[in-house]
């Protein structure tokens, strides 16, 4: 029973491994979107992001329930060390994919202020000439 629970174990491990990859590939493609200023595709790589995070959360449920009473061996300590190391490059990328998107919304906030003060702007003018026009200022 304890090799079974041991295969199952090594099997989400491994299928953690590999969302993380994907992952940390996705990261690395927004921050190069990032990079030529696309914000929004950036925003869709985003969304993948959540669906695959929401992977792995439901992996680690199974892991977390299998765990238990199940005895380290090798195998197990190697394939947590590379988990491990996955999960720290994931988080380093992902700080720095946070970083850029904060830059590129305080920009995208920029832009709208400025559209919105261009609206009010003529829409200011516009009265102001009606004003003059029917000599009622």
């Amino acid at each position: 029973m304890s090799v079974d629970k041991n295969q199952k174990l090594f099997a989400l491990f491994g299928e953690k491994i590999l969302l993380l990859d994907q992952l940390i590939g996705n990261q690395k493609r927004q921050l190069e979107v990032f990079g030529f200023g696309d914000g929004e595709a950036a925003a869709k790589i985003e969304d993948a992001n959540l669906r695959l995070v929401n992977q792995l959360c439901s992996i680690d449920r199974k892991i977390e329930k299998l765990e238990e009473g199940v005895p380290q061996n090798l195998e197990l300590i190697e394939i947590t060390e590379s988990l491990f190391q996955k999960l720290e490059e994931s988080r380093s990328l992902h700080s720095r994919v946070e970083e850029r998107m904060k830059e590129v919304l305080k920009e995208y906030q920029k832009e709208l202020n400025i559209a919105q003060v261009q609206i009010q702007l003529k829409r200011h003018l516009h009265l102001r000439q009606e004003y003059w026009n029917t000599g009622t200022c």
